[in-house]
């Protein structure tokens, strides 16, 4: 990452589970103090996940995140913690269908997961037995998201990278551009992000399998050193070091 790059940014975007925090876990301590230097250098931070609406405004206000807040990947957003939904026009008819039909053919083997009591748009379930090509095959132009934790089903065309260009242009402030964003992913849920923001930055998941991190490493523009947290630690405190190196000299 050049001195310009990290003298450019305004606002970090990173996904939650296996790129902040364990799978289902809160961000750890060394985290939260990368975040808050972050918000402190006036870089907005803001989080990108398949988790639910109410997990990640909670997590948001522990760690006194401003930023957007784009939940169920891509599904629901938020300019802000607090803030209105924003309307996108999703619907969640095609996801309920698709995980009816896939009960139906998988009895007991497709199995909802208790949080969609608190989803809008998305529906996640769990199947150990079943490989995702075969699920697949029964859905249609529905999709289904395997993010290394649960699967997603969710309407077409909505993504984490889409709806994150769409908050860009309704944000107050107007002079920011993708060129000021740096994305933080770890799974294939994030190649959307990686596809469409010029500045990403792959933090490796142990968990993931080498096929998708081969995939992933095809379309970020850079890949930390440090897995997981200690990679999103790793690059920000060298973003934060330029920038106070930049102010120092100046």
């Amino acid at each position: 990452i050049s001195a310009q790059l990290a003298r450019q940014i305004k606002l970090v975007m990173t996904d939650v589970d296996g790129t902040i925090a364990a799978g289902g876990e809160p961000a750890g301590m060394a985290v939260a103090q990368s975040i808050r230097r972050l918000e402190e250098q006036r870089i907005t931070v803001g989080l990108v996940s398949g988790r639910t609406l109410p997990e990640l405004e909670r997590m948001a206000r522990d760690l006194d995140i401003t930023g957007p807040i784009i939940a169920e990947n891509g599904a629901v957003a938020k300019l802000k913690v607090g803030a209105e939904l924003v309307d996108l026009g999703y619907s969640r008819q095609p996801a309920l269908d698709a995980l009816g039909k896939l009960q139906k053919l998988y009895p007991g083997v497709v199995k909802e997961r208790v949080d969609n009591k608190d989803r809008i748009i998305d529906v996640v379930f769990f199947s150990d037995s079943i490989k995702p090509s075969e699920l697949r095959s029964h859905l249609g132009e529905t999709q289904l998201l395997d993010s290394g934790y649960v699967f997603h089903l969710m309407q077409a065309g909505i993504s984490k990278g889409k709806t994150l260009k769409r908050l860009l242009e309704i944000l107050p402030d107007k002079n920011l551009s993708a060129s000021d964003v740096i994305i933080f992913g770890d799974s294939l849920t994030d190649m959307s992000l990686f596809e469409l923001f010029p500045h990403s930055v792959l933090v490796p998941n142990p968990l993931l399998a080498k096929q998708h991190r081969l995939e992933l490493e095809q379309v970020a523009a850079y890949i930390s050193d440090g897995a997981s947290e200690a990679g999103f630690i790793e690059v920000t405190s060298y973003i934060l070091g330029v920038r106070s190196n930049h102010i120092s000299l100046s």
